[in-house]
């Protein structure tokens, strides 16, 4: 137990001493409780509580919530891509400077400030059980909010900056348009009219994903560039798993679209049907109500009859 509690702390202190003393940093167990805590919110307390409950009427705060988000998100894009991705960064091999220069260390504050925001964005989970919209939280959707926060403390905690910020810098500018239209979605119907590109935004997200993972891969064939083994292995198993989940709902939810649109085609012909129906049992019924006063000219004028329900027919 002294040997295990001896290697767990040894395994604390190789982290970057820079970020040793920042909120959460010291350990991953208080992200770990964070995560846990989360957890048992949207899965199981937030749910009982809210059984027989009305759903809140969040809308205004939703409306500042993520518009603060577009805010912080744009923000942080801006910052990784002016502190390195827009300028001297190397989109081939950009190794970690884990020196005091202010360049340096501001770029691990901007990821430690990415890496809170993860915990900010829990509140996505907890609007939806509050409002009762089980349906939106999905699978993915809790996957993704519970695991991005623990590997990315790993990322900060021991490779701040450089190749390893590819990610937080990709999804600060996902995020900002996945933000905005949340908020622009939350404002009400009258602006549903901006939303026409929400089908593209799954696509965004996968396509990060691949960014990533080519990013992360081509570095494997880079022999002179200085990167973490282990840390290159946990960037490209995750961008792994989360593609395929994201190509999986985008598969499931294309396939519903599809069968939705199915069903309101045949339920467009059934419509159709049921009124052919209805105007042919209106003239059959027009019909009879007309035959007693031909069978009662029957007897008064053949021709004349005979040409009355050639007619009526």
């Amino acid at each position: 137990m002294i040997n295990l509690t001896q290697k767990y702390q040894e395994f604390l202190d190789m982290g970057d001493p820079r970020v040793a003393s920042w909120p959460l940093m010291d350990s991953p167990m208080k992200g770990i409780t964070l995560v846990v805590m989360y957890l048992s919110f949207v899965k199981v307390i937030g749910p009982a509580w809210m059984r027989d409950q009305k759903p809140y009427d969040l809308r205004y705060p939703m409306v500042i919530y993520n518009f603060a988000l577009v805010a912080v998100s744009g923000w942080l894009f801006i910052n990784f891509g002016m502190l390195g991705w827009f300028t001297h960064y190397s989109w081939r091999c950009e190794p970690i400077d884990y020196s005091n220069s202010p360049d340096a260390v501001k770029m691990a504050e901007i990821g430690w400030y990415f890496y809170v925001t993860k915990f900010i964005e829990f509140a996505d989970t907890i609007f939806f059980v509050l409002r009762k919209k089980d349906s939106q939280i999905s699978s993915l959707h809790v996957f993704h909010h519970s695991l991005v926060p623990l590997t990315l403390w790993f990322g900060i905690k021991y490779a701040p900056g450089g190749y390893n910020s590819i990610f937080a810098f990709i999804n600060s500018f996902v995020h900002t348009w996945m933000y905005l239209y949340y908020g622009l979605a939350a404002l009400g119907p009258a602006y549903q009219k901006f939303l026409w590109w929400k089908k593209y935004m799954t696509i965004l997200q996968m396509v990060q994903f691949l960014l990533v993972f080519s990013f992360m891969f081509q570095l494997t064939f880079f022999p002179t560039c200085e990167v973490s083994k282990p840390m290159l292995a946990l960037n490209v198993v995750q961008a792994i798993i989360f593609f395929v989940l994201f190509l999986n709902f985008f598969s499931a939810s294309y396939k519903k679209r599809q069968q939705k649109k199915r069903e309101e085609k045949q339920t467009v012909v059934n419509d159709s049907t049921r009124s052919s129906k209805n105007d042919c049992c209106e003239k059959c019924e027009q019909i009879r109500h007309r035959k007693p006063s031909v069978q009662k000219l029957r007897y008064v004028d053949v021709n004349y009859v005979t040409e009355a329900v050639t007619i009526s027919a």
